[in-house]
């Protein structure tokens, strides 16, 4: 990767999804996972990738940035953060999967007094990152499924390391949401969202869950990458389920959120 550049996938400006207000979330390029149900596929790797549109053309996703190409882009839209109370949302990929570009964006962020919040698996190894945590002012933090092996068949990797980072986060009293990217047949079950429930009550100073159902739309972008084999046609669950689980959530003394 060039030096004192970063690759980022997308910046996209007055997004009302990533937290509270008008925001922008800026998509850093890099993940540690192979989450099978992924819809940034062309987040992966942090490089800009080519894409095939069915014109025949070539879509180059993703550019490289310097931190200051990034801040003037924000800059823009500081009369909208302050009117509306928003800000930046890091995200990716993995924002946190280079330590370094991420703490070199909040850092210029924070001097400006942007609100910042950080959209993360929480994979990613704690002592590298801790400065950078207790600088944000909100994160969203995915918990995928709650039994290692699962997780590591749908992600490719355990969960012990992010649910020990996730109850860091809790004990540093942040503002937090529990993400929980919700696949029938995966991770849908009572048992597992009991569990889940009963981790965000046990471990966050902030008991609360979002949940996300499955969507399809990114099966456009791995077709474009050429590997449409490595999309995975899930689903979501029904109405029903969904307020089914909700109320197994409240149950377990855990507040329901939305951003969507």
């Amino acid at each position: 990767m060039e030096e004192k550049k970063i690759c980022v996938s997308q910046i996209q400006h007055f997004s009302v999804n990533d937290g509270e207000g008008v925001r922008t979330t800026v998509f850093l390029s890099g993940c540690p996972l192979r989450c099978r149900w992924c819809c940034n596929p062309e987040t992966r790797v942090p490089v800009p990738v080519a894409g095939r549109l069915s014109s025949g053309e070539t879509e180059v996703m993703g550019r490289f940035l310097s931190p200051e190409d990034v801040i003037k882009e924000l800059r823009r839209y500081m009369i909208f953060f302050r009117a509306s109370g928003g800000g930046v949302t890091w995200s990716g990929g993995e924002a946190f999967f280079f330590p370094a570009n991420l703490r070199s964006l909040v850092k210029a962020a924070g001097e400006l007094g942007i609100h910042q919040a950080v959209e993360t698996s929480c994979s990613f190894p704690w002592d590298e990152v801790e400065d950078i945590v207790r600088a944000l002012d909100f994160i969203f933090a995915d918990i995928k499924h709650m039994n290692n092996d699962m997780h590591r068949k749908y992600t490719g990797a355990g969960n012990g390391g992010i649910l020990s980072n996730l109850a860091r986060i809790g004990r540093s009293g942040i503002e937090t949401v529990v993400r929980i990217p919700l696949i029938s047949g995966v991770n849908d079950d009572d048992g597992n969202i009991r569990e889940t429930a009963a981790f965000v009550r046990e471990n966050m100073a902030w008991k609360r869950i979002e949940i996300l159902p499955w969507h399809s739309l990114g099966r456009i972008k791995y077709e474009m990458l050429g590997m449409p084999e490595s999309w995975h046609d899930f689903g979501a669950p029904s109405r029903e389920r969904l307020e089914e689980l909700e109320q197994l959530i409240r149950g377990e003394g855990v507040e329901i959120v939305s951003y969507r």
